[in-house]
């Protein structure tokens, strides 16, 4: 399950997302910088794992990496 738990705010543009994820295998379904709006993801975002084991930003080139 993916959950959204900011968007956008001070110094990021309106499409900047975090994200909690249940778990590392829901990296795949996240959304990048080409998903259709409203769903569309800002390189920079970032997601982290719900037991905060893992953290993953989109990069420039539009991919998911743990960090």
């Amino acid at each position: 399950m993916i959950k959204i738990v900011k968007s956008g705010g001070d110094g990021h543009g309106p499409n900047y997302r975090e994200f909690i994820l249940s778990s590392a295998a829901d990296v795949s379904d996240l959304p990048n910088s080409e998903t259709p709006a409203p769903d569309t993801a800002d390189i920079g975002s970032v997601a982290y794992t719900q037991d905060m084991e893992k953290t993953y930003m989109l990069g420039p080139d539009n991919v998911w990496r743990e960090v």
